[in-house]
């Protein structure tokens, strides 16, 4: 069996509503879908983030996967690891790092599917048929020109209270980092009472834009409202290291830690508690897979970051997450918050859990007819900048913000 065609196509879907972050809002997520073609007539999908500048990487690195047998899927992610250099580097290779975690997706899927077998059989083992998640709690605007309730600390609360009535939560995951730290605890404070013994772990996002100071005086001040972590409260591994010195709440990250080669300085300074993977930036599942190896060494917990997914990235994370036990925290999702996707039967919680496709390879097709409206909408609309606040037009993403 050999991979003798791609079809790359970039898709925009809005979200439902806009959702504030520490950076601006995000409206939409832009994604490319990966279908391989072989010889044998099997298709094998993937999925990435990231849109036109992706499917020029795919298309001009066809070299390193047309030809190939797809089951020799390791060759193929050698072949791409030139892409997963250092951090300095990776503003040049981006694109490309991106782009082969959806071809390494993709062989994946076709291997499944040639020997009968689900993708996370071939990680493993799966251990679990559910997936646990947590609430991803934003502060929202009503829409993309109106600010609403978005900037009052009960929206947060509400949202919270959204999540666990229609889909079962019992964890939360708060994007915050963009009211004044003050208000902020009071969101915390009311997602609290407000769920009573309903909310079990609750950790918060500030995405690094607060000060050293500004986190060692927050977290100080939430370490009694029973926080599981905070993700990336302020910028680096040296920040991060002088936050942890000096406050009992753990640390994750998804921002000062994000590749290998980051790890060790990460571990000697004691910078992070919990790394959260990613399938599309760290450089695929298999990268994923060798981080779980690499948390398990060094004591490490291990989740999964969510960056606005689709259904097929979804499948992705639902295979690793049931067939590598270090995945110790529940995981992040926007799927809630997506208005579509592109598969033929979109993904629904129950019991804030997802249910791990039966189906072989990731187990998910795609609806032909999404496909098209979305890489169309795509066409004609762009990406929808994550960097930018239409409600406010002077609005400027800083370091630190407060």
């Amino acid at each position: 069996m050999k991979i003798i065609d791609i079809r790359a196509t970039p898709v925009t879907v809005p979200l439902r509503r806009p959702l504030r972050w520490s950076f601006g809002v995000e409206v939409s997520t832009t994604r490319t879908i990966v279908e391989l073609i072989t010889d044998e007539g099997l298709v094998g999908v993937g999925e990435t983030r990231g849109g036109d500048e992706v499917v020029r990487a795919l298309m001009l690195h066809r070299d390193l996967y047309i030809g190939v047998d797809p089951m020799e899927v390791w060759r193929i992610t050698r072949r791409f690891s030139v892409f997963r250099m250092t951090s300095e580097q990776l503003a040049l290779v981006g694109a490309a790092k991106l782009a082969g975690a959806a071809v390494e997706m993709a062989c994946w899927d076709l291997a499944g599917k040639a020997l009968g077998k689900r993708c996370g059989d071939l990680w493993g083992g799966i251990e679990t048929e559910q997936v646990e998640f947590a609430a991803y709690v934003f502060y929202r605007y009503a829409s993309a020109g109106d600010i609403g309730n978005g900037d009052r600390p009960e929206d947060a609360a509400d949202h919270a209270e959204e999540l666990f009535d229609t889909y079962g939560f019992t964890d939360i995951k708060f994007k915050n980092g963009v009211l004044p730290p003050e208000r902020e605890i009071a969101s915390v404070r009311m997602m609290r009472e407000r769920l009573g013994s309903r909310l079990r772990y609750l950790r918060i996002d500030p995405n690094a834009v607060w000060s050293v100071e500004t986190g060692i005086r927050v977290l100080n001040e939430l370490a009694d409202y029973g926080l599981e972590f905070c993700e990336d409260p302020t910028w680096g591994i040296e920040g991060m290291s002088l936050v942890r010195e000096r406050t009992p709440v753990p640390l994750a990250t998804n921002m000062c830690c994000v590749t290998f080669e980051q790890i060790p300085l990460s571990v000697r300074l004691r910078a992070v508690d919990v790394i959260l993977g990613d399938v599309h930036f760290w450089g695929g599942p298999s990268s994923v897979l060798q981080l779980a190896k690499v948390c398990e060494t060094f004591n490490l917990g291990l989740s999964m970051h969510s960056d606005r997914e689709l259904g097929i990235s979804t499948a992705a994370v639902l295979h690793v997450a049931a067939a590598e036990t270090m995945v110790s925290h529940a995981v992040d999702s926007h799927l809630p918050e997506q208005a579509d996707d592109i598969i033929t039967e979109p993904f629904t919680f129950e019991n804030g859990r997802l249910q791990v496709p039966t189906g072989p390879g990731l187990g998910v097709e795609i609806d032909q007819d999404k496909l098209r409206f979305y890489a169309d909408h795509h066409r004609r609309n762009g990406e929808g900048s994550e960097f930018a606040d239409a409600a406010r037009p002077g609005f400027r993403a800083k370091f630190p913000r407060f």
